[in-house]
């Protein structure tokens, strides 16, 4: 396989996989930039391989799950050994749950910034600024050029279809809940 098209996927698989990837390994070790260095450091390697990726998109998906949730039971047992813990810890015992939980919370994060990407451009640019960056409707407004009006327009215009496109995944969110609670 050629050198250059195995940077090219690599960059495209971490476009796609990396914001779901990071949130997957902060719910694991709870640090958020331990777990951007965990993401960065799977894709280096990934670059240094001579093996080539699966090809089958859920194989690839599952793949770089494991790769991210290996590295990061790496960074958990190497904590433990500099902070000279030998005991069975919480994560031990939980960690079937809580890898589970993990991966739960990853996949919807993922879900909901497709379903996002997926919107009327105005809609996706106001989910953004209001939802995902915190900005409230008057900034949102000077920053688009609209008017405030236009803003809570969009904005409700957004959930509706955010509501419409997410609920297959927030009824499987339901069933899980009352599987697990």
């Amino acid at each position: 396989m050629d050198r250059t098209f195995t940077e090219s996927r690599i960059k495209a698989l971490f476009v796609q996989y990396y914001v779901v990837l990071v949130e997957y390994a902060t719910h694991l070790i709870d640090c958020r930039e331990t777990a951007l260095d965990i993401v960065q450091d799977v894709f280096l390697k990934l670059l240094e391989r001579e093996k080539d990726l699966p090809e089958q998109e859920r194989q690839l998906k599952s793949y770089l799950y494991t790769a991210v949730k290996n590295a990061s039971l790496n960074h958990i047992r190497h904590l433990k050994v500099v902070n000279g813990h030998h005991k069975q810890s919480e994560w031990e015992e939980e960690s079937d749950i809580r890898l589970l939980d993990a991966l739960i919370y990853a996949e919807t994060i993922d879900s909901l910034y497709r379903a996002i990407n997926k919107l009327p451009q105005s809609c996706q640019e106001v989910c953004r600024l209001t939802y995902l960056e915190g900005k409230s409707n008057d900034e949102a407004a000077e920053l688009c050029g609209v008017s405030v009006n236009t803003i809570k327009t969009q904005k409700r215009r957004s959930v509706e279809l955010l509501r419409v496109r997410l609920e297959p995944l927030i009824n499987t969110i339901k069933i899980l809940l009352l599987f697990f609670m």
